[in-house]
């Protein structure tokens, strides 16, 4: 087992971080290895907005794709009914990793939003969801609407200087593994397999 957690950048709105998210935790559990887990939000909405036709033909692949991944797992993944701004989600994320509830907090995010029944940018919704996993709701509020914007701008900064740039992305030493195909070659970089 590695001696440091390995960086793992997510965003809760990524069906290929879902997957990958999915494995890690699996990781964890088993006594593997740990992650840190870091929130990046993708700005998808201009991609969408640049060529609506050639981004829905690009989103319906996308999503056959991962269902081919996510089968085998024993995942739903339901394609969303619009872009959703998850930055309010990984504003949570990063909560949920202050009261050590981020691992319950990002499987149940994963699992709702791909089943539809979790609103990412849903600050009532998150707030929730940050109670059902343990969290403190008031706290969480006062997280959000203070340092919690901070965090997040300090955790986007710090994954740039990195070079990260889209979802999963695993760091192995100054490595960028990107991709939840890549995650073995991560993983085996990291000493895990």
């Amino acid at each position: 087992m590695p001696d440091a957690a390995i960086p793992f950048y997510i965003d809760l709105k990524s069906p290929y971080s879902y997957l990958a998210a999915h494995r890690a935790l699996l990781l964890e559990e088993a006594g593997e290895t740990t992650f840190d887990w870091r929130p990046f939000t993708l700005d998808i909405t201009g991609r969408a907005n640049a060529n609506r036709e050639a981004f829905l033909r690009r989103a319906r692949y996308l999503y056959r794709d991962v269902r081919r991944f996510a089968g085998p797992l024993g995942l739903t993944i339901k394609g969303p009914t619009r872009i959703y701004d998850s930055e309010f989600a990984s504003i949570g994320l990063l909560f949920a990793k202050t009261a050590n509830i981020h691992r319950n907090y990002v499987s149940n995010a994963y699992r709702s939003f791909f089943d539809r029944s979790l609103e990412l940018d849903d600050a009532e919704a998150i707030t929730s969801l940050i109670g059902a996993c343990g969290g403190d709701t008031a706290n969480f509020t006062a997280f959000a609407e203070s340092e919690g914007r901070v965090a997040l701008a300090a955790s986007r900064a710090e994954a740039e200087t990195l070079g990260v740039f889209a979802v999963p992305t695993f760091i192995i030493g100054e490595e960028l593994y990107w991709g939840q195909d890549r995650m073995d070659m991560a993983m085996t970089a990291a000493g895990v397999f």
